[in-house]
């Protein structure tokens, strides 16, 4: 049996678990895509873009649906 921590500042810290995606560029995009990762949070996703500069979004998704993926066409 697992040892419980007697205070909180035992305790773990909450942690992010960031998900890589599968992303590619549209045909006759003007940008370089970099790495694409999202962690499921309360509400949604966090989703981070990274390339030279950073991106950091909230994807509305209360039932956490979304798969990773784009919509086809």
């Amino acid at each position: 049996m697992k040892n419980r921590p007697n205070t909180a500042q035992e305790a773990e810290p909450p942690q992010l678990v960031w998900h890589k995606l599968n992303s590619s560029r549209a045909e006759g995009g003007f940008f370089k895509l970099g790495d694409v990762y999202r962690t499921k949070v309360p509400g949604g996703w966090l989703v981070l873009v990274t390339n030279n500069a950073r991106g950091l979004m909230f994807y509305p998704d209360p039932k956490h649906n979304w798969d990773g993926g784009s919509l086809t066409a």
